[in-house]
């Protein structure tokens, strides 16, 4: 693969309102404490973590990150392509006109293009994409957006990716019954008892060239769906073992190459031990350094490929990572120690989801402590 520079980032998340602020929460463990809200079902409650500050329309957070993503001289954008990911489609927008209208009426959109025209209309992008992968949307947007550009379509590429706190995504996880009671989010804990959900939103731009500052360097990365289930992925791990080495051969490295693992992480019961297991498969029991991210952010479903990301990246380059308080009891070699890398190195970030949706990216890091 054709290596592409994640030039700038935004993020709005529970950490903060924007990336600096969330990345610094990240290096200091402080942890978002949430709202509750209750499963209707069950009648009991669960933890969800919206993004800190003022509440804003969908189109303002978007605006706002395109403004932060491309700075104030960007312009024209005939040579940008725009992708959209998110699997919040914009149910809230229907929610909030089901309420209105006292119904959902059949004629009532669900579309993510739509959005993404609206955006590529008001800012004048090239073109416009959207992805819908469950959990792998956002890093499929990245890998759809390198491929863009080594082809020469475009010289730019911009991916936003956003997950909404919509009534839908919060009773259906609860219907599931993959929401957590106690709201202590904790990978890969033998008394793990779920995820929560959390809202951001995110944005990159991508490009052959490095600019001033990267965040990060995207060396390669792959992308593939299990078809043995409907919902899950193989729980021996074979598949997702085999994404990861897919991923490393087009990044042209190693296993032994990389020096953290930042790990999907859910929570949930089928996804952590396919993820321990393919973790088993493709290093034995002599693994990297290991993180989770989901603790201090949430899960945020279709954006994680991009919202974890760029915190990882920034908190890499400006601070390090939190231990975790459980690590000893973990299934997995996770550090309870602070975690700090070299400036330049390479690291690997997986994104396993619902449906058996698995993606791996391979990262490298641009001027991170030293």
């Amino acid at each position: 693969m054709t290596p592409v520079y994640l030039q700038r980032g935004a993020l709005q998340c529970a950490l903060g309102a924007d990336l600096a602020t969330a990345s610094r929460a990240l290096g200091d463990d402080r942890k978002a404490k949430g709202r509750s809200f209750l499963l209707h079902e069950l009648q009991q409650p669960r933890t969800y973590l919206d993004v800190a500050g003022p509440a804003h329309t969908l189109d303002a957070r978007l605006d706002q990150l395109l403004r932060e993503t491309l700075g104030a001289e960007h312009g024209s954008l005939d040579d940008c392509v725009l992708i959209v990911a998110s699997t919040s489609l914009d149910i809230v927008d229907l929610e909030t006109q089901a309420a209105e209208q006292g119904q959902f009426l059949p004629d009532d959109s669900t579309s993510l293009d739509r959005i993404a025209e609206q955006l590529r209309e008001r800012w004048g992008f090239a073109d416009a994409f959207t992805l819908n992968t469950a959990c792998t949307s956002a890093a499929n947007g990245l890998l759809y957006g390198a491929r863009m550009l080594a082809d020469g379509q475009f010289a730019r590429a911009v991916l936003i990716a956003y997950e909404t706190p919509s009534a839908l995504a919060m009773q259906g996880f609860g219907a599931l019954d993959l929401l957590s009671p106690s709201g202590h989010y904790r990978p890969f804990h033998p008394e793990r008892d779920g995820l929560v959900l959390g809202e951001t939103y995110a944005a990159a731009l991508l490009s052959l060239e490095p600019g001033a500052a990267p965040l990060a360097r995207l060396l390669g990365g792959f992308s593939a769906c299990d078809t043995s289930s409907l919902t899950t992925t193989r729980e021996d791990g074979s598949h997702i073992d085999w994404v990861m080495q897919q991923a490393l051969k087009s990044a042209e490295r190693t296993a032994g190459d990389i020096a953290l693992v930042k790990l999907h992480g859910t929570a949930t019961q089928a996804n952590d031990v396919a993820e321990r297991n393919g973790m088993l498969s493709l290093y034995g029991e002599h693994m990297p350094a290991l993180c989770v991210l989901k603790p201090w952010l949430g899960h945020t479903l279709g954006a994680c490929g991009l919202s974890e990301t760029l915190l990882l990246m920034k908190a890499l380059q400006q601070h390090q990572l939190p231990g975790l308080d459980y690590a000893a009891e973990a299934s997995l070699p996770l550090s309870c120690e602070r975690i700090q890398l070299p400036g330049d190195a390479v690291l690997l970030a997986n994104f396993f989801g619902f449906g058996g949706n698995n993606a791996s990216l391979v990262l490298q890091c641009m001027g991170g402590a030293q």
